[in-house]
């Protein structure tokens, strides 16, 4: 693949312009975009401050984040971005939105142009479809902050080509990220993976047995930095909430994606967590626990994290190895799902499961049935 040396972005977000950064760093010319032309001067003006407390912290020389600043140009009009050897669309999650600016970067971008969509939740194969060349065309999932968070998703739907989706995954390991490459399928990997994280914790909760905060507490003796409360509270309930939603309508609201009332219900009352000052556990309390109820928790949803795992890996989204990768980089799960199935075992996880199915409330039926890799038997991840 030859090297990437222009590139270009569209949408100067919070994303957009992080990506940007990233690229400026790594030695990129890049040319950032957006309908509002006070949004890329914002932009800049937001990466100009990250490097010059970078610059204060010692992380980098006054001399690079000059050179970094130099690489960044702010783009008037698409046709900016005509010699560009790679696009990124970092904007807003619609698909109509989208598809009308793949349609205005086609006519714009020379036919060797890489064409990416940085989407979290649509489908790329809907995003592209209306395309005449789909063949360099992909999805470029970040992580935010995308110009420090290593994961990327390199997502691949036909009649993308194969090669140069590998090429790309190679170039972008080499200046500084862990590209992944993942099937078109919703959620991808981190984001379907990640789904009974946040879920099971609910499920527990709504059985009223443990509090938020024990729940929390269950999950940090397993090593997780924080519980999905406390995830869900510094993202905000009501982002979770839409991918939640987002989710449970791809699969046909099959019960392992069910949208618990709980959330739904922290967003109606406004308390979406850390911005809005009140969460599931903003406020202090109690979250002692015996030993036993602390593995009896983190089992439950350690066995419904692997299944879900499992289910991707039936679906050919990505490998165990792969999907273990990108979930301790994506959410900085200590382990991933399969190496805590080498751990806890593949008897013990059908067990959990069994139990689990066994008593389900019926909007809740069909939920634990093991994914088929689990009935096959062991996975090697």
């Amino acid at each position: 693949m030859a090297e990437l040396n222009k590139i270009g972005v569209v949408g100067a977000g919070v994303m957009g312009r992080n990506i940007a950064l990233f690229f400026a760093q790594t030695g990129h010319q890049v040319q950032l975009f957006d309908v509002h032309q006070d949004a890329v001067t914002s932009a800049l003006d937001a990466v100009g401050q990250t490097l010059t407390r970078a610059v204060d912290k010692g992380r980098v020389s006054a001399d690079d984040a000059a050179a970094t600043k130099a690489r960044l140009n702010a783009a008037s009009k698409l046709a900016d971005l005509a010699d560009c050897d790679l696009v990124i669309e970092a904007i807003v999650e619609r698909l109509d939105v989208k598809q009308t600016l793949f349609a205005q970067l086609e006519e714009v971008c020379g036919s060797e142009a890489l064409l990416a969509t940085n989407t979290s939740s649509l489908s790329v194969a809907d995003i592209f479809a209306n395309l005449t060349h789909k063949d360099r065309a992909l999805g470029l999932h970040f992580f935010n902050p995308a110009h420090i968070m290593k994961l990327v998703e390199v997502i691949t739907a036909p009649p993308v080509s194969q090669i140069r989706c590998d090429d790309l995954v190679i170039y972008l390991n080499q200046i500084g990220k862990t590209a992944i490459k993942v099937k078109d399928s919703p959620g991808f990997i981190v984001n379907r993976c990640a789904r009974p994280f946040y879920g099971e914790a609910l499920a527990i909760l709504e059985e009223g047995d443990f509090s938020a905060h024990q729940i929390d507490a269950a999950m940090r003796a397993q090593g997780f930095r924080m519980g999905p409360f406390e995830l869900i509270d510094l993202v905000g309930a009501d982002i979770n909430l839409a991918a939640s939603e987002t989710m449970a309508e791809a699969f046909d609201h099959h019960p392992r994606y069910y949208v618990f009332n709980q959330l739904k219900q922290q967003v109606e009352q406004g308390n979406l967590g850390g911005k809005s000052g009140k969460g599931f556990v903003t406020d202090e309390a109690d979250a002692t626990l015996a030993e036993s109820e602390q593995q009896q928790i983190a089992e439950r949803i350690l066995a419904t994290l692997i299944n879900e795992a499992a289910s991707a890996v039936d679906d050919q989204v990505a490998t165990p190895q792969d999907i273990d990768l990108a979930m301790q980089l994506g959410l900085n799960f200590p382990k991933g799902p399969f190496a805590f199935f080498a751990e806890i075992g593949l008897d013990r996880v059908r067990e959990i499961l069994a139990q689990l199915d066994a008593n389900a409330p019926a909007h809740l039926n069909g939920r634990y049935q093991p994914a088929a890799a689990l009935q096959r038997g062991p996975i090697d991840a």
